[in-house]
């Protein structure tokens, strides 16, 4: 009763016969490859990594602007829904600007596969934007491509689009989770990540502007967003998570200027949807043009060759030398600080926006707290269940950490620049965060994430985050809101990534080479966002919840107690000792009135002298 009939088809493509011609990678620029080392080469990088890029070639070679002999053709499957297709379409032939830009004119095409076509979305010939709909959805946008291997050349695609992306249906199980997604190479989870961002952005025009044609509008410009980042990676782009900081915070709202030019500088970064706190200001939800650096990034992989070796190279090479464009700028999924502990460079992030980072986070904060408290009037319908609210509310927490995160990255980062030596304008390869800059992130996490009142729901909230039970759901866990999980849980995603062994050993390596900010100075930074608030007065639950999980992490570093031993460098286990001997004078100075702030303390009394073993 259980047995089922498996049919699989194996399909094989003769290798093309034709002029392709390889090329080779560079760091300062973003292409999928095939590795190839030179294994005759004496260089210490004997690299010769072929980029994945489509055979175009111009039918009239002597003109500046030609169409290709033969354009990159995508087909949107015929069983796409009406009410989509236009903004699928949009969102491939969008990418024409950037190959215009490379010398070709309509270099990619779309057709719609016919109704009684003899052909089925599989068949590898035909490139397929091709439509799904599952229950458990696996991703809800996928491109992936098939390339010769001994070339690079690109043969054939197809992107994979998911119903749910344009649901209210919440996908994730743990949408209070912080963290930041953390992004493996080779594997796209844009259309998630859009679709958290769509639900967010649905919540938002529902209770700041009521407009039916907003939604309308949001939901339109987020197919052609994700549209175009999953053709960006068929046409051979990874990701470029360092493009976002190219427009200031007012600037995003101008709708003029970022239908030109984008919201970021490249579609292939994964950013949050644009939001504005006043409906009279707002620009774009997303991007709906490729950017400056896809743009670019165009241009080197399919401009057309020179057939002098030596011209070749210095062409490739002039267009390479623009790299260090602010506009330009690109990091991938290895140089991306998602993670805690990993990267360096606190401008390589997922969720982030805008030249001003952390105050664009701090707005993005604030949405979030002003719409928390309107969630109620608006999802409290009559004759529904409070699931929708519930939803709503893990969705403001999820962006609230995740804001919170982007702002900690730059406490102890490195900006990075990939620039070859003596490139002009290059900057220094590895140069700290300004200190200013990490003091501000760290007054910033203070006031907005660690402050008694930062992470609490409001009053009139709590007691109806209900989700409707669909049969035996709750029969291993139970239904109520666990809300100090969800504070914990963002204050342990900061206190992950700052108290990480790399990011403290990097703060005192960094010292060496010009970072201002001292280990010293970042404990006594968290130390007072975490203590001083309340050293007088009453620490209600959630700061008690922080205070402990802090002691117990500078414990850890320690190494201290029976048995223990630290993962942790030197340094950072005596300012840690340091701090645990502060705060258990904090602490013993006053116990407090009230039963529960007392108990605390004695209870951070005991564990620290427990673990240090003081008189």
């Amino acid at each position: 009763a259980r047995s089922i009939n498996l049919v699989i088809q194996h399909s094989l493509m003769e290798v093309p016969k034709n002029d392709y011609e390889p090329r080779i990678d560079d760091p300062r620029i973003g292409y999928f490859t095939t590795r190839v080392t030179d294994m005759t080469s004496i260089s210490h990088t004997p690299y010769r990594d072929l980029i994945h890029r489509w055979n175009l070639t111009k039918k009239n070679p002597g003109n500046k602007l030609s169409e290709p002999k033969n354009p990159i053709i995508f087909w949107i499957e015929n069983t796409t829904p009406y009410e989509f297709r236009d903004a699928v379409s949009e969102g491939v032939l969008a990418w024409n600007k950037s190959f215009e830009k490379a010398g070709f004119k309509n270099a990619v095409q779309v057709k719609i596969q016919p109704d009684d076509a003899k052909w089925d979305a599989g068949d590898i010939r035909y490139n397929v934007l091709r439509w799904t709909s599952s229950p458990t959805p696996p991703f809800g946008g996928y491109g992936p491509s098939f390339v010769n291997p001994k070339t690079g050349q690109i043969l054939g695609a197809d992107i994979m689009l998911e119903y749910v992306y344009f649901t209210n249906r919440v996908k994730y199980d743990k949408m209070f989770n912080p963290e930041v997604l953390d992004i493996e190479p080779n594997f796209c989870q844009m259309g998630e990540y859009i679709h958290q961002e769509n639900l967010l952005g649905l919540i938002s025009t529902e209770i700041i502007s009521a407009s039916e044609a907003a939604k309308k509008e949001l939901v339109k410009e987020s197919i052609i967003r994700l549209v175009l980042h999953e053709v960006g990676h068929t046409l051979g782009l990874n990701h470029n998570f360092k493009s976002s900081h190219i427009l200031n915070i007012e600037e995003t709202h101008n709708a003029a200027l970022t239908k030109a030019v984008g919201l970021t500088g490249s579609v292939m970064d994964y950013v949050p949807v644009n939001l504005s706190l006043d409906p009279e200001k707002q620009g774009q939800y997303y991007s709906t043009v490729p950017g400056t650096y896809d743009d670019w990034a165009i241009q080197f992989g399919y401009s057309s060759s020179l057939k002098n070796p030596t011209e070749e190279k210095e062409r490739l090479e002039d267009i390479l030398s623009l790299s260090t464009d602010p506009e330009l700028m690109f990091g991938n999924d290895a140089d991306a600080m998602g993670a805690t502990g990993k990267g360096v460079d606190p401008r390589v992030m997922i969720g982030d926006m805008t030249n001003e980072p952390i105050d664009y986070s701090v707005q993005r904060i604030e949405l979030m707290d002003k719409l928390m408290n309107e969630l109620r009037g608006k999802y409290t319908n009559k004759g529904m269940s409070y699931h929708a609210l519930r939803n709503a509310f893990n969705i403001l927490m999820r962006e609230k950490g995740s804001s919170a995160t982007i702002i900690s990255r730059f406490i102890g980062g490195i900006y990075v620049d990939r620039s070859m030596a003596g490139q002009p304008q290059a900057s220094i390869p590895l140069d700290p965060v300004p200190l200013s800059v990490q003091q501000k992130a760290m007054n910033t996490l203070r006031d907005y994430v660690f402050s008694p009142d930062a992470m609490f729901p409001p009053d009139s909230l709590a007691n109806y985050l209900q989700y409707q039970r669909r049969g035996f759901d709750f029969y291993k866990s139970t239904e109520d809101p666990k809300l100090h999980r969800y504070a914990l849980s963002a204050h342990k995603s900061i206190l992950n990534h700052l108290l990480h062994p790399r990011v403290l050993q990097r703060i005192i390596d960094t010292q060496i080479y010009g970072n201002e900010y001292t280990i010293e100075e970042v404990f006594d930074g968290l130390t007072d966002a975490i203590f001083k608030a309340d050293l007088r007065s009453e620490i209600n639950s959630v700061r008690r919840n922080l205070q402990t999980e802090y002691v117990n992490r500078l414990i850890g570093i320690t190494g201290e107690g029976k048995g223990k031993t630290s993962k942790y460098d030197y340094i950072s286990q005596e300012t840690a000792f340091f701090h645990l001997r502060k705060i258990d004078k904090m602490v013993s100075k006053g116990l407090g009135k009230d039963e529960g702030t007392k108990h605390h303390r004695e209870f951070l009394h005991h564990k620290i002298n427990l673990a240090l073993e003081l008189d």
